[in-house]
């Protein structure tokens, strides 16, 4: 590790130092072999190195200004995997094996490249291998952005300043060196630990300064950016990332990860019951919020809130508890009826370690629910008026029942009478056929007059068959035979 250490200061620190360092190509592969053992760890390797200006390495591609005058890639790969090859802004390439050639000081190990390059060309670059996220671009240039140092013990909700600098050989840069307006971009990024409440919660867009003289910029266009930003996202273990970009230069900062604590007060809601509208005599009691310090890291005799109170109806009352002790801080609310009571709070403190902050808490809201009345009993009515209505009851007729059988007997006709009529369109009957008493008076009346036909026929028939025997006698002209 310690010639680790040695050899990334030798790279990065000063050309100077380049320049005096008289390291063999053996002694830089011995330094890396223990490089190589620490890339399970992930960022343990950068958190070594004496600079964190970066260039964005963004789908292996990489812009190089003309102000560089030493980059060291430090590109992570798949184990195994092939070395990187490096596309020059000409379309060139430099392979490992021809590195020396080049002037390029290259170490290829099974799981990372380690390459210097001196005076880089100006312009677009490619890496290409199998690369992985952990890849940085280191820069050695008289262009730096520097950023302070965050606090350790951060909380959720807290406001922090923030201040960068855009330096060129430790000073200022001129504002005519850009075409535009310099810009920060301030990001955290999960360091996915799954110990922490911020795991998988990937990348925050936490704020973005401009270097205009506005807000809390001091001055416009100096290359020191000021500002306040608020932590308004989930406790973990975040890292802090600020990257500056302008048509000319691109520099990135990454600073060591940070934990971010929940906010360290909690408030305790003791509500009373609403008042009641109908009773406007008795007098309601308050609503009581009492506000606890959770975290020992806070000097519980330095906290000061102040806020407003929301109420159903609509009204708004400020507030400070600022009185001095160790005591739980206590506010007492008017008791306005049923419906929500919300609060903004904004709390004030000091940290064991001496630190002041300052902070907003999580919106603080409860509701009243209106009073259950009860039904109002009826007065017991007098005994005269009983017996008045019990008379008049005892006098009235009483109603007539239903007609149950009359209505069960029409229905029973309804229906046998249309079965009937259906019945005989389907079989086709007469209406004669229905008229069954004049059927027997026609039949009887047919029976006699087939008798006296039959009986007129009886007298006729002898003078009939004599007188076709008669007639038989004449026509007879058969001759005997001989």
């Amino acid at each position: 590790m310690a010639k680790l250490i040695t050899l990334l200061c030798l790279l990065l620190c000063s050309p100077m130092l380049i320049a005096q360092s008289s390291q063999t190509n053996d002694e830089l592969v011995s330094a890396s072999v223990d490089a190589e053992a620490l890339y399970d760890s992930g960022f343990e390797l950068l958190s070594d190195l004496p600079t964190k200006n970066q260039i964005p390495l963004f789908d292996n591609r990489f812009r190089i200004d003309e102000n560089v005058d030493e980059i060291t890639l430090l590109l992570f790969r798949k184990r195994g995997s092939a070395s990187v090859v490096l596309v020059k802004p000409d379309g060139s390439k430099i392979h490992f094996s021809t590195a020396e050639e080049q002037n390029v000081r290259w170490h290829d190990a099974s799981t990372f490249d380690l390459i210097q390059i001196k005076n880089p060309a100006p312009g677009p670059w490619q890496a290409v291998g199998r690369l992985l996220p952990q890849s940085r671009i280191l820069v050695l240039t008289d262009i730096k952005l520097t950023v302070d140092p965050l606090p350790a013990n951060m909380l959720v909700g807290e406001t922090i300043k923030v201040t960068a600098r855009l330096t060129n050989g430790n000073e200022p840069i001129n504002a005519k060196d850009f075409r535009d307006v310099l810009a920060l971009e301030v990001i955290f990024i999960s360091t996915n630990n799954a110990d922490y409440d911020n795991f998988g919660r990937g990348v925050v867009q936490v704020a973005h300064f401009r270097d205009d003289g506005k807000g809390y910029d001091e001055r416009a266009r100096d290359g020191i950016f000021t500002g306040e930003f608020q932590l308004r996202f989930v406790s973990g273990e975040w890292i802090p990332k600020y990257i500056v970009n302008t048509p000319l230069y691109s520099r990135e900062v990454e600073q060591a990860p940070v934990v971010l604590k929940a906010a360290p007060i909690i408030a305790d809601i003791t509500s009373s019951l609403a008042v009641d509208e109908t009773h406007p005599n008795v007098e309601a009691l308050p609503h009581e919020v009492v506000f606890r310090i959770t975290d020992e890291s806070v000097k519980a005799e330095s906290l000061l809130l102040q806020g407003r109170v929301r109420y159903p109806n609509g009204e708004v009352d400020e507030f400070a508890l600022n009185e001095p002790g160790l005591a739980p801080r206590e506010l007492q609310l008017r008791n306005l009826g049923h419906g929500s009571y919300i609060l903004d709070v904004s709390a004030y403190g000091e940290m064991q370690d001496g630190r002041q902050f300052m902070l907003n808490l999580p919106e603080i809201s409860f509701v009243v629910n209106r009073p259950v009345q009860e039904a109002p009993v009826l007065e017991e009515l007098p005994q005269s008026i009983k017996d008045e209505i019990a008379a008049e009851q005892a006098e009235a007729e009483p109603e007539p029942e239903f007609p149950w059988a009359l209505v069960i007997v029409a229905n029973m006709v309804i229906l046998f009478g249309g079965g009937f009529a259906i019945w005989f369109i389907i079989a086709d009957k007469q209406l004669a056929y229905l008229m069954f008493w004049r059927k027997k008076d026609s039949t009887a009346a047919q029976s006699i007059a087939g008798a006296q036909q039959n009986s007129s026929k009886a007298e006729k028939k002898p003078a009939d068959v004599q007188k076709n025997n008669d007639m038989d006698d004449i026509l007879d002209l058969t001759l005997p035979d001989d």
